[in-house]
């Protein structure tokens, strides 16, 4: 371990995106403290979560990505396990209509699907790596899609449709950079559009088999919001809350009146960017995308300086996850995407969530010191 530190470059340590989190885990902690309604333990737990998830992210990057990616058959079952447990015995713990949990209720709580997160790019990203001189092959992706596949499935029927999204387009933007031929890439674009555009449309029939009856009246409930009134009604009042918080926040400008938030439940995790627009505003609202875009454009970089295809690809997932997942969040709150419960990275309260987020950028942060190996070898050795 010692003599694998001394190989290092710690000056391309990106100490800049682990700042880019602690900021946006301080605003997230600043809004459970001054959100009517909340008790101070929501606020007391973020800050522990931030400490743990910053001590897990240092701790992490010290570990080389190719000696964690040699377990990765046993990361892989390790998942499965865990989300098996989580549906199907005892120990999951359900709560808003979805069973996504494990441990005690109220005592200890932990959501397996947030880990899936980190370990899911790991597999895939060592996956291709090991089959790097067959990326052009059918097989290699189907292969791929195939391993992806199940644990996807597993957290899709907990229920939890919006991380499944997650996965999926993580996949895709993994998929994306491995090095496959253009010419596949479009061949596969032009099949799997028209298909999710079709999926898309099938969701919406009467009688369809992929979403449960309460996942498809949210999908209805975007499209048609005035036959869907008790399943609008939280995000309707979410989007009053932001509106009310005009440019500056009715922070900054002193406004003691009523809050919308106190109409928005899960104001706390799913739905904290009300909070942000209300207090903080319309400025505030933007900063916070604009800390996340330029994380997401960080960890984008990191990538492109990868000093193999593993790097590379794992950089790019943990860039996709933290993208995708703050669009779905900050588009549920807007009323722009169907109502599906996802924390947004690093913000939301939640323990899961924010240890989850810092290991993915711990282990991004250890393919950025990483770099200073010979990138002249190719991505395809």
């Amino acid at each position: 371990m010692i003599n694998k530190l001394r190989e290092y470059n710690f000056k391309k340590y990106d100490l800049g995106i682990l700042i880019l989190a602690i900021l946006l885990g301080v605003i997230g902690s600043y809004m459970l403290k001054v959100m009517p309604g909340l008790s101070e333990r929501f606020y007391l737990k973020q800050l522990i979560g931030i400490t743990l998830g910053i001590g897990i992210a240092i701790f992490v990057s010290l570990f080389d990505y190719h000696f964690v990616a040699k377990f990765y058959i046993l990361l892989y079952l390790f998942n499965l396990g865990m989300l098996f447990l989580v549906k199907f015995t005892s120990y999951g713990i359900s709560k808003y209509g979805a069973k996504r949990w494990l441990g005690i209720e109220d005592l200890f709580e932990f959501q397996p699907s947030e880990l899936t997160k980190v370990i899911m790019i790991i597999v895939i990203a060592k996956y291709f790596d090991l089959l790097k001189n067959k990326l052009n092959k059918l097989y290699t992706i189907i292969g791929a899609a195939a391993i992806m596949a199940v644990p996807t499935f597993l957290v899709l029927i907990q229920t939890d449709l919006s991380t499944s999204i997650v996965l999926f387009t993580c996949f895709a933007v993994m998929v994306f950079v491995s090095g496959y031929s253009l010419k596949i890439l479009l061949c596969l674009a032009s099949i799997g559009v028209p298909l999710v555009f079709g999926l898309f449309w099938y969701i919406q029939q009467p009688g369809q088999v992929l979403l449960t009856e309460n996942q498809q009246n949210r999908v209805l409930s975007i499209l048609n919001p005035e036959a869907f009134p008790d399943l609008i009604y939280q995000q309707a009042n979410a989007v009053k809350a932001m509106k009310s918080g005009g440019l500056m926040g009715k922070l900054f400008t002193g406004d003691t009146g009523v809050r919308g938030t106190n109409y928005v439940p899960v104001k706390e995790s799913d739905f904290i960017f009300t909070g942000i627009g209300e207090e903080l505003g319309f400025v505030g609202s933007a900063l916070i995308i604009l800390v996340i875009t330029v994380l997401v454009f960080r960890i984008l970089m990191i990538a492109s300086r990868a000093s193999d295809i593993m790097g590379r690809m794992i950089a790019a997932g943990g860039a996709a996850i933290f993208m995708v997942q703050s669009f779905i969040n900050i588009g549920v709150v807007s009323m722009i995407l169907p109502n599906t419960g996802i924390p947004l990275p690093f913000v939301s309260s939640g323990l899961s969530s924010v240890v989850g987020s810092y290991a993915i950028l711990g282990v991004v942060l250890n393919i950025s010191i990483n770099s200073n190996k010979d990138t002249k070898r190719g991505y395809h050795e």
